[in-house]
């Protein structure tokens, strides 16, 4: 084990760190039963509501467990309790355990200044419209905005994200503060809460005593588990020998001179001052085996969540393009990257008409580095067939651009 503050590392370690890191080296598992362990191990996964085939988080978990079953996911974790909703910074979906470290600053101090705004908005519109909604949930149960009556036909003058009534702010608002979960998402990714208290035990409820500093160290570790290698900027040791980090508004130097099992370790590569920051065990985790198959990588997978990152260790540039318009896009509306051992070789689009349960795959763009062989070949193939049984389609449609590559 070493014990120098900075090391260096190959790009091909720094690959297997990042794939065997995201548990997408081997499958981690084979059935329903199965996906509250890998979510334990990940502890958070994206959300988002987009679905051509598949929303992200069921890409996500496809590529982790092998016979995995769309919306097994919402069907598993809600109605066992064991994940909470959150922002961090993007909507995420996090493992309970983790849900007293994120309550302390579930605050209307800590809020952005957005959601201050609205808050005091909403309660100059409709005195003490919080308590009304929390007592609405109290009497009836786990509700979505429709349920709340004459607060749902009020549409405010002011914009409030993706909700436009006054029922669906007073729920969003509550789940800001952290008096709400979300405790179900419906068949059309809808939004149900009810009370925190009502769907967490009194452990989980209890806010974590901390100070700011040791609750952001907490969790970046926890973000570390669901992605291994996180960008430091330049990093390098003085004259006298004292740790210097580019990011340091972001990043305590404090964390890496930690004597525990828990502190992370910095890593560069050869001839670059990128500082990565590392899991304490990152050598044992270059001991673990990387399989034959191949994965499409959900867009907002933790492995490609930093796109320079991802350029600087993969030598793969990608850039998730459904919110650009049709003549700016470099490679597709919803494209997937290609995950085979510790290289992404290609992207691919896919589309499943749930109607006609069909699922076409087109749009397949293989790296120049990248040569298929048989192995590689049934690897891709093999992938698709899973991903047609986990959508429940009956018929496969390819465009000539992947049946080129058939042997």
């Amino acid at each position: 084990m070493t014990d120098t503050l900075i090391n260096e590392i190959s790009k091909d370690d720094l690959r297997k760190l990042a794939v065997v890191g995201t548990h997408l080296h081997q499958w981690q598992g084979k059935s329903k039963q199965d996906i509250s362990d890998v979510f334990k191990q990940q502890v958070m996964v994206q959300l988002d509501p987009l679905n051509p085939a598949g929303r992200n988080h069921d890409i996500f978990f496809s590529s982790r467990i092998k016979n995995y079953e769309i919306n097994d996911f919402q069907n598993v974790v809600y109605p066992n309790k064991e994940v909470f909703e959150t922002y961090f910074p993007n909507l995420m979906a996090i493992t309970k355990e983790y849900f007293s470290l994120f309550l302390p600053q579930m605050k209307k101090e800590f809020m952005h200044k957005y959601y201050q705004s609205r808050l005091e908005k909403m309660e100059k519109m409709h005195e003490g419209i919080l308590n009304e909604a929390r007592e609405f949930i109290l009497t009836n149960g786990p509700c979505k905005a429709a349920d709340l009556g004459e607060m749902a036909s009020v549409k405010p003058e002011f914009t409030f994200w993706k909700t436009s009534n006054l029922a669906g702010m007073s729920l969003e608002m509550l789940w800001l503060l952290g008096k709400a979960v979300i405790v179900e998402r419906d068949g059309n990714w809808r939004k149900i809460y009810g009370l925190t208290e009502n769907y967490f035990d009194d452990t989980t409820c209890r806010g974590i005593q901390l100070s700011d500093e040791e609750i952001s160290y907490r969790k970046f570790l926890a973000k570390q588990k669901s992605y291994p290698l996180v960008d430091l900027g330049k990093v390098q040791l003085t004259k006298s020998n004292k740790l210097s980090i580019g990011k340091r508004k972001r990043f305590s130097i404090d964390w890496f001179l930690k004597d525990d099992e828990t502190s992370p370790k910095i890593v560069t590569l050869e001839d670059s001052q990128k500082g990565i920051a590392v899991p304490s065990n990152w050598e044992e985790i270059l001991e673990r085996k990387i399989d034959n198959e191949m994965r499409a990588i959900a867009p907002l997978d933790p492995l490609i969540w930093n796109r320079e990152l991802l350029l600087h260790v993969f030598d793969f540039d990608y850039t998730w393009e459904v919110y650009k318009i049709p003549k700016d896009r470099k490679w597709g509306y919803y494209v997937y990257p290609l995950l085979y051992q510790n290289q992404l070789i290609g992207r691919l689009e896919a589309k499943f008409d749930k109607k006609k349960k069909i699922i076409s795959y087109f749009n397949f763009q293989k790296e120049d580095s990248f040569t298929f062989d048989s192995s590689s070949n049934k690897a891709l193939y093999d992938l698709l067939e899973r991903w047609k049984q986990m959508l429940g389609a009956e018929k496969t449609v390819f465009h000539e651009s992947i049946t080129s590559i058939k042997e």
